[in-house]
């Protein structure tokens, strides 16, 4: 396992009855917060969430389930029938999913996915990997390649005014923060133990800065899922 998946370590080390408290996220400016490993175990999901792969299943056809971190939503999805395909870059997460009883399991990223899917599903706002409108509009042109011509995406992402006043979980990561445009971005990485991630860029949008970015795709949104607080899902169609 790569000495940069903290992520991986984390997760894997609760799986394994071996976590020692050590997990955090440590933003840009040095402040850190615990990591939480347990929130990825659940099995049972946020009603924006349960909306969101409800908007999944109906696509009704192969699923991606990208970035699936301990595997719970590919769990998930799975054991309702859904023929998905999880995949993350995190060695340690793809374990731990194998393990738990993710069927199809595959090291890819974001841009390079394994099959061509009717529905990619990404959640823990991943969609904005790269932090910028551009680092989205790229990804959502890799995925017309990784979809069918009917394709879905469904992803989350946070609202920045959420983040930036709601001193919501993530406040101490904002940078570049366009109150006129609705449009910032979080910069964090993972450390767990003597393993430091390295620095993640994300992007977050307001829902109506996300209809024009995606907007400008050959993408639409169809559907905005609010969720309890900063985050939220956007249904994405061609």
């Amino acid at each position: 396992m790569e000495e940069t998946d903290a992520f991986g370590r984390m997760v894997l080390g609760f799986y394994r009855d071996d976590y020692d408290g050590s997990g955090r996220y440590r933003s840009h400016t040095g402040a850190t917060r615990d990591g939480h490993p347990e929130w990825y175990f659940g099995d049972s999901f946020p009603p924006e969430s349960e909306a969101a792969l409800k908007r999944v299943r109906e696509t009704g056809g192969i699923v991606v389930d990208a970035g699936c971190g301990a595997g719970s939503h590919a769990l998930a999805l799975q054991q309702e029938g859904t023929d998905v395909v999880a995949t993350d870059v995190s060695r340690g997460a793809l374990r731990v999913a194998r393990d738990r009883g993710v069927e199809r399991v595959t090291r890819a990223d974001l841009r390079s996915l394994p099959v061509v899917a009717d529905c990619v599903f990404l959640a823990g706002t991943q969609f904005g990997v790269g932090g910028t409108v551009a680092a989205l509009q790229e990804t959502l042109s890799a995925l017309e390649d990784a979809t069918t011509e009917s394709g879905r995406v469904v992803g989350d992402f946070k609202d920045p005014f959420a983040v930036a006043d709601d001193h919501v979980a993530g406040r101490e990561e904002l940078l570049d923060f366009d109150r006129e445009a609705g449009v910032a971005r979080r910069r964090m990485r993972t450390e767990y133990r003597d393993l430091v991630g390295p620095w993640l860029d994300l992007l977050c949008l307001t829902p109506a800065a996300a209809r024009d970015a995606i907007g400008a795709t050959a993408w639409s949104v169809t559907d905005v899922i609010d969720g309890d607080g900063a985050r939220y899902f956007v249904v994405c169609d061609r």
